[in-house]
């Protein structure tokens, strides 16, 4: 035999075990870029329900405190800075983002007055269950514009049905 014929031979293999490895290399990437794209959803998930209870909450403290005026502020910018008072009062650290859209939330007004906000994003949750009982009624929504992190006037903290 000729020593040509089995360098041919063995370059087909070699070109073949090359093609098989970078489909192999594609497909491990594509499965890891998918993982990933769940992990970053369920992660802007998790910051909306936190941002959410978080302005909620802050509703709730400045609806409780004694002021002349309305009970409920006009915007988000009332808690950062309460202009009722004449020291800074300060019911929420800074104003959040919806972390789903990236951009300022949904107000969920009652007249003039702040009861809540909600996501302006259409986009189908992945949580579908294990929220917290005051979210229930979110493991029925149909995206995330039904999840209304909103403060009742009786006191009690509720999410509304979507």
């Amino acid at each position: 035999m000729r020593p040509e014929k089995r360098l041919r031979g063995q370059a087909g293999y070699t070109y073949l075990f090359l093609i098989v490895s970078i489909v192999l290399i594609g497909l491990a990437v594509s499965v890891v870029a998918r993982q990933w794209k769940t992990e970053i959803k369920r992660e802007k998930e998790a910051e909306l329900l936190f941002r959410g209870d978080q302005i909620r909450q802050a509703i709730g403290l400045y609806s409780l405190t004694p002021r002349v005026g309305n009970t409920y502020p006009k915007k988000l910018e009332d808690l950062v800075k309460d202009p009722s008072f004449s020291q800074t009062r300060r019911y929420l650290r800074k104003l959040y983002k919806d972390p789903i859209t990236n951009d300022d939330f949904e107000l969920v007004k009652e007249g003039d007055a702040l009861k809540g906000v909600r996501s302006k994003s259409t986009d189908t949750p992945m949580k579908d269950g294990n929220f917290p009982p005051v979210y229930q009624q979110f493991a029925l929504a149909q995206s995330y514009h039904d999840w209304i992190f909103v403060y009742n006037s009786s006191g009690q903290s509720v999410a509304k049905k979507p």
